[in-house]
């Protein structure tokens, strides 16, 4: 997207912004409430889906690493989906502190970003999945040249790390340790879609986008009680 239309986007979703959120939290019951970072042009029935360029009027602006302009103890539930590892690790540290601030006490979070610990292996990997994962990558996003070496698992690593506006990857370990600084506990992994929470399930959407076998293998999810 041009810059310029970014910039108009945002300001007039600075503008809606407050009616957005009093609508949503007049409407919608406390125990109900779902928050959505970064959903780009996905939203989903019941949630309030926020963007830093709202591309659609019923997205709500919200830039993610700076004070959000919520209350605090809010939202039941706060979903981060592959937005997380775009911003550099002091913000993400900033994002994650906003939404335990703005989470009901025993509120979830449920975040998902790419695996450091898949990434970092794609060139040693023997598993059948990861191999057509790193086909896929490079025939879908690759060059011309990338795409006739499609089973190079350099090039898919490569563009991992650095495509999508990537900043920051994680390994499991790293974003659990994010998670306790920031006052998160009960810590538990996921798959795609799975969840002990009903109002979870069913608000995973980054498989519409490039495809269940894809998502299964590259992505971590956690879930977190503020």
């Amino acid at each position: 997207m041009y810059r310029s239309a970014a910039v108009g986007l945002q300001a007039v979703g600075r503008v809606r912004r407050a009616g957005q959120l009093n609508r949503y939290l007049r409407d919608t019951p406390a125990d109900k409430r779902k928050l959505a970072l970064g959903s780009g042009a996905m939203t989903s029935t019941g949630w309030l889906c926020t963007d830093l360029v709202p591309v659609k009027p019923s997205v709500m602006y919200l830039d993610a690493v700076r004070r959000w302009p919520v209350p605090s103890a809010s939202f039941r539930y706060v979903l981060c989906e592959h937005m997380f590892e775009q911003v550099p690790y002091d913000a993400g540290l900033r994002l994650l502190a906003e939404a335990r601030r703005v989470l009901h006490p025993a509120g979830v979070l449920r975040i998902s970003t790419p695996d450091l610990d898949v990434v970092r292996l794609l060139p040693d990997s023997q598993d059948p999945d990861v191999q057509e994962y790193v086909r896929w990558s490079n025939r879908t996003f690759g060059s011309p040249a990338e795409r006739k070496e499609e089973d190079n698992p350099v090039h898919a690593l490569n563009r991992v790390m650095r495509s999508w506006g990537h900043s920051y990857l994680y390994d499991e370990t790293t974003l659990r340790h994010a998670l306790l600084l920031t006052g998160f506990r009960q810590i538990r992994r996921c798959l795609p879609n799975e969840s002990e929470h009903a109002e979870l399930l069913g608000g995973d959407r980054h498989a519409a986008l490039i495809g269940e076998l894809p998502n299964r293998v590259e992505s971590l999810i956690l879930e977190a009680t503020a």
